[in-house]
């Protein structure tokens, strides 16, 4: 009986170590995927260049940002903001407008879909701070979770606290349950328990596909290994640009004191005895530099082809292409978007609920209704069209009665609200009426 048990623990320990293993490097592939992305790329190519090179501190470091631009040009849900509408009351309303401010929603929300491209998974942490809504976009770096039958059935959530000291020792850990709050040590001991003050997890997965069969999805993992490559062999490019482009003196047949020498101070005023036969001139190196950047080039449009993106967009050309541009007309594109759309929806939904139940314990006067629901409409590109064909466009919907006058200026100045919109047309009619007596 006591060997049986001993057995168990054995087992239970080996499981935890490779549970923390498999973690560690999830959370190390992390941050090098956002180190990439966030233009720190340095610290990795030294590492290859250290492995390619017996003097690597000789060799400088090149890189050309291709992970951020393509996933960039992936994370197309919010080319602009959603419009988000709540089906409540006028202070429910109000409310969600205040969340949407403080909280910085239309741009967190971009990030978010930029960091679930490049990551695969990561979480929204709707969070009372500093006596206001916040949103936090947290990613797999800091980040274990707990899930239930399915990846999407979160059941807990753990955040690593880094100490600024940078010590082992000083890491602490945040464990959120449906019930409780606790605060652990380095060594996973409990030195702090509360209350989950919510009753719900405070937390949004995001996902770049529908998961499957595990919550953390390998995200651009595809990019990275480009990224490598092409680090590499702009690396090699910009060496052999350094030490072969200028041709080199050499001298035949030249002896210095009855030796054979390598070496031979040159300069205006000097002057060589060369023997019979001797000669002078300059080699001219013919390093493969065209060759290299066309497998340069090479790499960065295939990386562009398999994620849906066109050739043209890694042309070393620069051309100029919108959001817009890049997804008319692109059937896959089109199709990854409207699945993304899908997916966001559903994550604009949870979220509503979540700000919903933070807001509601720290505003006991001016709660939100639990009966109220929020209807996102996501902004949908449209192919680029002339002033004319705009004009007839907004004419046929207009006398088919499926738009007012407040939505063409509305979609003409995004930025105006409803109210401002028909104050503006007020004015405008109010200004025909003027000078209508001119005409």
């Amino acid at each position: 009986m006591i060997v049986e048990s001993q057995g168990v623990k054995l087992t239970q320990e080996i499981f935890r170590k490779a549970v923390l293993q498999a973690n560690t490097r999830r959370k190390d592939d992390a941050c090098r995927k956002l180190d990439f992305y966030n233009d720190e790329q340095s610290s990795h190519i030294l590492t290859q260049i250290a492995s390619v090179y017996k003097k690597p501190e000789n060799i400088n470091p090149v890189s050309v940002n291709i992970t951020r631009k393509i996933i960039k040009a992936l994370a197309v849900v919010y080319l602009q903001d959603a419009v988000r509408s709540i089906d409540g009351s006028k202070q429910d309303q109000k409310i969600y407008a205040q969340v949407e401010d403080s909280a910085s929603l239309p741009l967190k929300m971009k990030l978010a879909n930029r960091y679930a491209k490049l990551l695969g998974s990561i979480l929204l942490r709707p969070v009372w701070r500093g006596g206001k809504m916040d949103l936090d976009v947290l990613t797999p770096d800091v980040l274990d979770v707990f899930c239930g039958d399915s990846p999407e059935d979160l059941l807990g959530v753990m955040i690593t606290l880094f100490d600024d000291s940078g010590r082992q020792t000083e890491v602490q850990y945040s464990l959120w349950t449906p019930e409780t709050v606790q605060r652990l040590d380095y060594r996973f001991n409990v030195i702090a328990e509360e209350p989950n003050p919510y009753g719900v997890l405070p937390f949004v997965p995001v996902f770049s596909t529908i998961p499957t069969t595990d919550f953390w999805l390998p995200g651009a993992n595809d990019l990275m290994l480009v990224q490598d490559a092409i680090n590499e062999r702009l690396v090699d490019v910009w060496h052999t640009l350094r030490f072969q482009s200028f041709g080199v003196c050499y001298v035949k047949g030249a002896k210095k004191d009855g030796r054979p020498t390598s070496t031979i101070d040159l300069g205006p005023s000097a002057m060589l005895f060369l023997p019979e036969n001797g000669e002078v001139g300059f080699a001219s190196p013919d390093a493969p530099i065209q060759d290299s950047l066309a497998s340069i080039e090479f790499l960065m449009k295939q990386a562009a082809i398999t994620n849906g993106l066109p050739a043209s967009s890694m042309s070393l050309d620069p051309t100029e292409q919108s959001g817009i541009s890049r997804i008319v007309g692109n059937s896959e594109l089109e199709e990854q978007r409207r699945d993304d759309i899908a997916m966001f929806a559903k994550v604009e939904q949870q979220l509503f609920e979540v700000f919903r139940a933070v807001w509601n314990v720290h505003n006991q006067a001016d709660k939100m209704n639990e009966a109220a629901t929020v209807r996102v409409d996501f902004y949908d590109p449209k192919p680029t069209v002339t002033a004319t064909e705009q004009a007839k466009e907004w004419q046929g919907l207009l006398e088919l009665g499926l738009i007012s006058p407040v939505d063409i200026l509305i979609e003409r100045n995004p930025d105006l609200s409803r109210d401002d919109a028909k104050a503006e047309l007020l004015r405008i009619r109010d200004e025909l009426k003027e000078f209508q007596q001119f005409v």
